[in-house]
């Protein structure tokens, strides 16, 4: 059950956020609201996660299980003053949990990622998540293991599946919010107006753009030069709005209930260079890399030199995170080379800005070919075609991904039909709403929490949700759900 379908539009999402506030109500007359809602929310996650199999439940609970069974002890041996012997050293004992649990986390990951079994639905977040976790437990940032609040975080449906990757005090502040909330109509109306808005961009944008680029790779040796470019770039699109869209959805719910996830997405083709666009792109992801592995690698204390390198490894192992294939080791590697070499130029301020977001977009699109290719060869071909392809008309097959039904019942019954090229109007009205929306519009969640509550925004949100479930025809999952 993904978030855009019927079951989870109609059925899941009113029962869990209506259901909480009833618990909610229930547990504040008794005095254990905590209880109730901390349980709720497990359960109906729980539910939710079983809809996509037993076999990813069973990792899930593994990885939990697992996790519990390391953070306990160590727990309980933090602060104990006492050594044991291990590897021929004296140790305090939660170093060695630590170690423990860290390791057990990384090869379930390993495992899945390299053995070609199958790849556990979101395995990457959760493990991250409980990652964090278990060092911050280590280092003291976390006071103690408390299982009601442990389970909330690993399990809180919204950021299951993407993310964010919050640290474990940040949740549980949001977490203490919940439990204190009351029930607040214009709250939830500007989570629906912002679920709407993620909801459009996924099934109306990110499919819809989804679907040509999917026609365009299946052959990609017969495109043309237009088209070549075009594929690139419809894929930057899918990507944006797919994402995009999946932070505003999650962002939604858990405001609904009272819970602040934090910014993982903020109009990353605006950027101005690629340190900008990571400042922009999966922040969290970012933060995490930079707290667990750039720093204790030396980060910048050790020199220029030691830290490009650091910068390299960040790269390298983020593009082993999302795939094991040469292909997302280019693409981690081209966005580390960029990387370093901008931190070493330091000023571009000969550049207009235009001109910088333009070249950013370039660049991180070219790289966006190899993360997309199923293998180095297909990439270098599409590459190849957008120079060798020649000049010829847009395939009717790729235009037509764009012919929604809504739209092409207009342009039939105006003037439009005459045109020579009415079959590509469907597409350049996708592409230019994009570049409106993706590089002169503010993220929608940086900007719901102000707009004004009224006729406007509620029958916007209304025709949004309205369409997208009309549209539900073809549901498709989330591409960072495979990661």
């Amino acid at each position: 059950m993904v978030f855009n379908s019927y079951g989870f539009v109609l059925a899941f999402m009113p029962i869990f956020v209506i259901g909480l506030n009833i618990v909610r109500s229930i547990g504040r007359k008794k005095g254990c609201e905590r209880l109730l809602c901390d349980v709720w929310i497990i359960l109906l996650s729980l539910y939710f996660f079983s809809t996509f199999g037993a076999k990813n439940l069973a990792i899930l609970f593994i990885s939990v299980i697992w996790n519990v069974c390391t953070s306990i002890p160590m727990s309980f041996m933090r602060d104990q003053n006492v050594k044991v012997r291990f590897f021929g050293k004296e140790r305090m004992p939660h170093k060695i949990w630590v170690l423990i649990g860290v390791t057990g986390n990384l090869v379930l990951l390993l495992f899945f990622k390299l053995s070609g079994i199958f790849l556990p639905l979101a395995i990457s977040f959760y493990t991250f998540n409980q990652i964090s976790y278990i060092v911050d437990l280590y280092r003291g940032d976390v006071k103690q293991f408390d299982a009601l609040d442990y389970l909330c975080y690993v399990l809180f449906f919204p950021k299951l599946l993407q993310g964010p990757i919050m640290d474990f005090s940040s949740f549980t502040k949001e977490l203490e919010k919940v439990h204190k909330e009351k029930l607040d109509w214009e709250k939830i109306m500007r989570g629906l107006y912002l679920f709407s808005i993620g909801l459009f961009k996924k099934v109306i944008l990110a499919d819809t753009f989804g679907k040509a680029v999917d026609f365009a790779y299946g052959g990609v040796q017969g495109l043309g030069s237009l088209e070549a470019v075009l594929t690139a770039v419809f894929y930057s699109f899918q990507l944006y709005f797919d994402f995009s869209g999946y932070c505003d959805m999650a962002g939604a719910l858990s405001f609904m209930i009272g819970i602040d996830l934090p910014v993982n997405f903020d109009s990353p083709y605006q950027a101005v260079n690629i340190i900008d666009f990571w400042k922009r792109w999966h922040i969290t992801l970012t933060k995490f890399f930079t707290k667990y592995l750039y720093i204790p690698l030396g980060g910048n204390r050790k020199g220029a030199l030691r830290t490009y390198i650091n910068l390299l490894i960040i790269f390298l192992v983020s593009g082993f995170w999302h795939g094991t294939g040469l292909t997302f080791i280019i693409w981690g590697a081209m966005h580390g080379v960029l990387y370093v070499i901008t931190r070493m130029m330091k000023k571009t301020s000969g550049i207009a800005r235009p001109f910088k977001v333009i070249l950013t977009f370039l660049y991180v699109t070219a790289a966006w070919v190899f993360f997309r290719a199923e293998s180095v060869a297909q990439a270098l071909t599409l590459f190849k075609r957008m120079f060798t392809g020649g000049v010829k008309p847009i395939a009717t097959g790729l235009s037509s991904c764009f012919q929604l039904d809504e739209l092409w019942y207009v342009i039939k019954v105006t003037p439009l039909m005459k045109l020579s090229f009415v079959w590509d109007i469907c597409l350049w009205i996708f592409l230019i709403f994009a570049v409106i929306f993706i590089f002169f519009k503010k993220n929608a969640i940086r900007s719901f929490k102000d707009c004004k509550i009224g006729v406007k925004s509620t029958l916007l949100t209304a025709i949004l949700f309205i369409w997208s479930i009309i549209s539900f025809g073809g549901v498709s999952t989330f591409l960072y759900m495979n990661f």
